[in-house]
Protein backbone atom coordinates (compact mmCIF):
# COMPACT_ATOMS: atom_id res chain seq x y z
CA UNK A 1 0.00 0.00 0.00
CA UNK A 2 2.67 2.25 1.27
CA UNK A 3 4.38 1.52 -2.43
CA UNK A 4 1.72 2.35 -4.37
CA UNK A 5 1.32 5.67 -2.24
CA UNK A 6 4.91 6.12 -3.52
CA UNK A 7 4.23 5.41 -7.34
CA UNK A 8 1.14 7.83 -7.14
CA UNK A 9 2.80 10.72 -5.72
CA UNK A 10 5.79 10.38 -8.00
CA UNK A 11 3.32 10.01 -11.06
CA UNK A 12 1.24 13.39 -10.06
CA UNK A 13 4.56 15.14 -9.91
CA UNK A 14 5.23 14.37 -13.35
CA UNK A 15 1.80 15.16 -14.82
CA UNK A 16 1.14 18.21 -12.98
CA UNK A 17 4.09 20.85 -13.66
CA UNK A 18 3.83 23.85 -12.17
CA UNK A 19 4.88 26.50 -14.30
CA UNK A 20 7.24 29.55 -13.14
CA UNK A 21 5.72 32.84 -13.95
CA UNK A 22 7.35 34.65 -16.83
CA UNK A 23 9.82 37.78 -16.24
CA UNK A 24 8.77 40.93 -17.78
CA UNK A 25 11.31 42.31 -20.16
CA UNK A 26 11.16 46.42 -20.76
CA UNK A 27 12.33 47.56 -24.52
CA UNK A 28 13.60 50.95 -24.68
CA UNK A 29 13.30 52.50 -28.02
CA UNK A 30 16.29 54.44 -28.77
CA UNK A 31 16.13 55.66 -32.04
CA UNK A 32 12.82 55.55 -34.48
CA UNK A 33 13.01 53.69 -37.84
CA UNK A 34 14.07 56.36 -40.90
CA UNK A 35 11.68 56.31 -44.06
CA UNK A 36 13.86 56.27 -47.02
CA UNK A 37 13.97 58.96 -49.30
CA UNK A 38 13.49 57.29 -52.44
CA UNK A 39 11.97 54.01 -53.17
CA UNK A 40 14.58 51.53 -53.82
CA UNK A 41 14.14 49.67 -57.20
CA UNK A 42 15.84 46.38 -58.01
CA UNK A 43 17.56 46.31 -61.78
CA UNK A 44 15.83 43.82 -63.67
CA UNK A 45 17.86 40.47 -63.81
CA UNK A 46 20.12 39.68 -66.87
CA UNK A 47 18.88 37.05 -69.16
CA UNK A 48 21.40 34.13 -68.88
CA UNK A 49 23.72 33.50 -71.93
CA UNK A 50 22.44 31.23 -74.01
CA UNK A 51 24.82 27.71 -74.01
CA UNK A 52 26.23 26.58 -76.56
CA UNK A 53 26.89 22.87 -76.73
CA UNK A 54 29.87 21.44 -77.85
CA UNK A 55 31.24 18.39 -78.80
CA UNK A 56 32.83 15.58 -77.09
CA UNK A 57 35.56 13.24 -78.76
CA UNK A 58 37.40 10.46 -76.83
CA UNK A 59 37.18 6.78 -75.93
CA UNK A 60 34.83 6.12 -73.28
CA UNK A 61 36.26 3.20 -70.62
CA UNK A 62 33.75 0.94 -72.60
CA UNK A 63 35.19 1.77 -75.91
CA UNK A 64 39.12 0.75 -74.27
CA UNK A 65 38.15 -2.83 -73.17
CA UNK A 66 36.11 -3.36 -76.29
CA UNK A 67 38.31 -5.55 -79.28
CA UNK A 68 36.27 -3.11 -81.47
CA UNK A 69 36.10 0.61 -82.01
CA UNK A 70 38.31 3.37 -83.60
CA UNK A 71 41.98 3.15 -82.79
CA UNK A 72 42.04 6.71 -81.18
CA UNK A 73 44.06 7.85 -77.77
CA UNK A 74 41.93 7.29 -74.68
CA UNK A 75 40.36 10.10 -72.88
CA UNK A 76 38.63 13.11 -73.40
CA UNK A 77 39.22 16.62 -75.88
CA UNK A 78 36.51 18.91 -75.97
CA UNK A 79 36.15 20.17 -79.57
CA UNK A 80 39.17 19.30 -80.66
CA UNK A 81 41.13 18.00 -83.87
CA UNK A 82 42.13 14.33 -83.55
CA UNK A 83 45.76 14.18 -83.15
CA UNK A 84 48.16 11.68 -84.69
CA UNK A 85 50.59 11.20 -81.29
CA UNK A 86 50.47 7.76 -80.43
CA UNK A 87 52.83 4.93 -80.27
CA UNK A 88 53.56 3.88 -84.19
CA UNK A 89 54.17 -0.22 -84.76
CA UNK A 90 56.91 0.55 -86.94
CA UNK A 91 59.36 3.03 -84.36
CA UNK A 92 60.07 0.15 -81.86
CA UNK A 93 61.75 3.44 -79.86
CA UNK A 94 58.70 5.56 -79.58
CA UNK A 95 57.40 5.72 -76.39
CA UNK A 96 53.64 4.34 -75.31
CA UNK A 97 51.28 7.12 -73.87
CA UNK A 98 50.21 5.81 -70.37
CA UNK A 99 46.66 5.01 -69.10
CA UNK A 100 45.43 6.87 -66.32
CA UNK A 101 44.89 5.45 -63.05
CA UNK A 102 41.66 5.29 -62.68
CA UNK A 103 40.82 3.21 -65.79
CA UNK A 104 43.63 0.19 -65.03
CA UNK A 105 42.20 -2.53 -63.44
CA UNK A 106 45.27 -4.50 -62.52
CA UNK A 107 48.21 -1.94 -61.64
CA UNK A 108 51.40 -3.86 -62.55
CA UNK A 109 53.55 -6.26 -60.63
CA UNK A 110 57.41 -6.68 -60.21
CA UNK A 111 58.64 -10.11 -61.58
CA UNK A 112 62.56 -9.67 -61.73
CA UNK A 113 64.34 -6.67 -60.10
CA UNK A 114 67.97 -5.64 -60.65
CA UNK A 115 70.48 -5.49 -57.50
CA UNK A 116 72.89 -2.38 -58.43
CA UNK A 117 76.24 -2.98 -55.51
CA UNK A 118 76.36 -0.01 -52.91
CA UNK A 119 78.13 3.01 -54.40
CA UNK A 120 81.09 2.99 -52.30
CA UNK A 121 81.51 6.84 -51.50
CA UNK A 122 78.39 7.33 -49.56
CA UNK A 123 78.73 4.13 -48.25
CA UNK A 124 82.28 6.03 -46.80
CA UNK A 125 79.57 8.97 -45.94
CA UNK A 126 77.27 6.74 -44.75
CA UNK A 127 74.84 7.87 -46.83
CA UNK A 128 71.50 5.83 -47.33
CA UNK A 129 67.80 6.24 -48.37
CA UNK A 130 65.29 5.62 -50.50
CA UNK A 131 65.44 7.38 -54.26
CA UNK A 132 62.45 7.71 -55.63
CA UNK A 133 61.62 7.17 -59.22
CA UNK A 134 58.27 7.20 -61.70
CA UNK A 135 58.86 4.39 -64.22
CA UNK A 136 56.55 4.01 -67.44
CA UNK A 137 56.28 0.55 -68.22
CA UNK A 138 54.50 -0.69 -71.29
CA UNK A 139 52.17 -3.29 -71.95
CA UNK A 140 54.94 -6.17 -71.94
CA UNK A 141 56.12 -5.07 -68.82
CA UNK A 142 58.85 -3.39 -69.84
CA UNK A 143 60.49 -0.06 -68.02
CA UNK A 144 60.87 2.48 -71.19
CA UNK A 145 61.22 5.21 -69.51
CA UNK A 146 63.16 6.59 -65.71
CA UNK A 147 62.37 9.68 -64.47
CA UNK A 148 63.84 10.48 -61.06
CA UNK A 149 62.09 12.38 -58.30
CA UNK A 150 64.05 12.67 -55.43
CA UNK A 151 67.31 11.15 -54.05
CA UNK A 152 69.62 11.46 -51.02
CA UNK A 153 72.81 11.48 -53.29
CA UNK A 154 73.39 11.81 -57.12
CA UNK A 155 75.91 8.57 -57.43
CA UNK A 156 72.70 6.41 -55.07
CA UNK A 157 70.16 8.11 -57.80
CA UNK A 158 72.28 7.04 -60.79
CA UNK A 159 72.56 3.50 -59.45
CA UNK A 160 68.80 3.64 -59.10
CA UNK A 161 67.92 4.47 -61.90
CA UNK A 162 70.48 2.64 -64.06
CA UNK A 163 68.94 -0.23 -61.75
CA UNK A 164 65.53 0.22 -62.30
CA UNK A 165 66.11 0.09 -66.46
CA UNK A 166 66.60 -3.44 -66.37
CA UNK A 167 63.49 -4.07 -64.06
CA UNK A 168 60.86 -6.50 -65.81
CA UNK A 169 57.31 -5.98 -64.68
CA UNK A 170 53.82 -7.94 -65.34
CA UNK A 171 52.24 -5.46 -66.86
CA UNK A 172 48.97 -3.06 -65.79
CA UNK A 173 45.63 -4.40 -67.57
CA UNK A 174 42.43 -3.08 -68.06
CA UNK A 175 40.17 -5.92 -67.68
CA UNK A 176 42.47 -8.95 -70.06
CA UNK A 177 43.87 -6.62 -72.04
CA UNK A 178 47.71 -4.97 -71.10
CA UNK A 179 48.51 -1.28 -71.05
CA UNK A 180 50.99 0.72 -70.60
CA UNK A 181 51.01 2.76 -67.03
CA UNK A 182 53.54 5.06 -65.08
CA UNK A 183 53.86 4.15 -61.40
CA UNK A 184 55.97 5.76 -58.74
CA UNK A 185 58.92 3.22 -57.34
CA UNK A 186 61.23 3.89 -54.30
CA UNK A 187 64.64 2.32 -54.77
CA UNK A 188 66.28 2.19 -50.86
CA UNK A 189 69.93 1.54 -49.99
CA UNK A 190 70.64 0.35 -46.55
CA UNK A 191 74.63 -0.07 -45.47
CA UNK A 192 74.60 -3.54 -43.67
CA UNK A 193 77.34 -4.41 -40.54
Amino acid sequence: MAHGLVVASVLAIFIVRVKPPHPSVEIDVIETPKVAPQPVTLAKAKPEPELKSRKVFGVSRKALTSETGPAIKQGNTVAKAFDEEKLKPSDADSLPIPTEDYLVTAMPQLEHEVFVPYPPNPRKRGVEGSVVMDLLIDAEGKVRKVDLVDGPDPELSAAAVSAAVGFKFKPAFIQYKPVSVRIRYSYRFVIRG
